[in-house]
This record gives structure tokens, sequence and C-alpha cells, in this order.
């Protein structure tokens, strides 16, 4: 993680994925243990681990903590704002490669596309509409990006807002480009834990002109139950050259207009 990227964590958002880093590789640990790591008082950890049990994504028991490795830390912003964040930078660089000034874009929750605000200004002016808490703040300042916040129910886990008057929302719009990631790939499909990410995913497809999909290789090892779009729909497809031959290969037979990055 470079240090532009660490600004848009606090040190609190450290500690908690440090926690969940931790946990996620071994599975449990003692509060008494996760405060001498982390070199803080057992009362920061407890405040800590408050946050992230409220988020569903740990469970104290006697004085250890535990988590279960599932598809829940694949949907925690925090978890993935922290996962691969170089491929996902080269990926949001070769995004604004298809983007022009004076287009108007929607742009999904996913930490993939959070970081085309880092090229934004290459494109500039362009109107961004978007349910993205981080993307918000991100672009709130920029004295060329007319910015639209789509509203909605706010969904902690995701940093994002969705429902039923997001959905509308989106709705009204129609857009020349969306910029998108997804949860999991299997096949030639885009698939997600979550009904209400998989409405408003798939409403910003309809109202798109252009789409476009970014993907690093952490995208083809989870697996989820809601089927969102194939991957036919999108104008291009984003791939990380790290993803395996393999599956670029039957991506590539199914007629998949991919560009690796």
């Amino acid at each position: 993680m470079t240090d532009q990227d660490s600004l848009h964590l606090s040190k609190a958002d450290h500690r908690r994925s440090e926690i969940i880093r931790i946990l996620m590789e071994s599975g449990s640990a003692q509060i008494k243990d996760l405060a001498t790591a982390l070199d803080v008082s057992l009362m920061t950890v407890h405040r800590d681990l408050t946050e992230l049990h409220d988020r569903g994504l740990v469970r104290r028991i006697r004085g250890s903590v535990s988590v279960e490795k599932s598809m829940l830390f694949e949907s925690s912003y925090l978890y993935r704002a922290r996962q691969h964040v170089e491929e996902k930078r080269r990926l949001a660089k070769a995004a604004v490669g298809h983007l022009e000034p004076g287009n108007a874009i929607v742009w999904d929750d996913s930490s993939t596309t959070y970081h085309v605000c880092d090229f934004i200004d290459q494109v500039t002016p362009v109107t961004v509409i978007t349910n993205a808490l981080p993307v918000m703040e991100t672009l709130r300042d920029r004295q060329d990006v007319e910015l639209i916040a789509l509203g909605g129910k706010y969904i902690r886990v995701y940093n994002g807002f969705f429902g039923m008057a997001c959905e509308k929302a989106i709705r009204s719009y129609r857009v020349d480009v969306a910029l998108m990631s997804t949860t999991t790939i299997q096949g030639t499909s885009l698939f997600t834990q979550d009904e209400h990410v998989v409405r408003a995913k798939q409403a910003m497809i309809e109202i798109a002109r252009k789409k476009i999909l970014l993907v690093d290789e952490s995208k083809f090892h989870f697996s989820a139950l809601n089927f969102v779009a194939d991957l036919s729909v999108f104008d291009v497809v984003l791939v990380s050259h790290s993803v395996e031959q393999s599956i670029i290969g039957r991506m590539r037979e199914a007629g998949v207009r991919i560009e690796l990055v």
C-alpha cells in the first residue's frame, strides 16, 4: 500500500483491518494478545472489537475473538479496501483510458473502482453518480467533478447506499459509462452475496451506454449466491495479468471482451 492509499484510512480503520487480517490467518485470538500485537490498550481493542462486532465481522467469547472465513469478509468494505491495492490501482488507471471528458459516469460501491478517484483528473470535467460513500467523500471538493449522490439506506458493511430509493434514483438517469467491479466471477458470470447489491448493480448496467468491469485476481477464488450479469454485457472487462491463463482463455472463448492490465 502506498502512502497515498494510506491517507484514505484512519488509524482506527488500520487497526481494525489488521485485527481482521490476524483473525483471517489464525481463526481466533485472545483479546489481550491483540492489544500486544497492535501496541494499544485493552480499552482500545475492546472499542475496535465492538465496532467490528456491530458490523457482523467478529464473535467474542470469554476473552477471545474469532471469525468465520466466509463471504462476509469479502463483503466488508474495511477488509476489501486493504486487499490487492496495487492491482486495483493498475485496473483503475486503465479504466480511465476508457473515459472521456464530459462523460456522465455511474460508479458502484466496490473498493476496486474507488481507486479511479486517484486518476479522474485526467478526464475531467465529468459527472459522477454514485452510491459509494468513500467516492463521495473523495470527490466532493473536486471542482471539475459534478457529483450526484444516490440516496437510499446506508449499509455500513459496504460503506454505501442501497435499497428501493437507491434503485429508483439510479433508473432516473441515463449515463455514458458504468464503472463496476464484482464480488466474484463464476464461469463467465458475475455473482455477489446480497440481493440489494445485485439490484443496484443491475440497475447501473441498465442505464449505461458503455459498461466497464474491473476484475483483480482475487475475484476468481470465491463463491457467491446471487447472479448479477453475464460478462458479455460489458464492453470491456479489465483483468489483472496475474489471473490464470486458463481462466482468461475460457473467457475469451466465450466471447468476453478482455483487456489485460
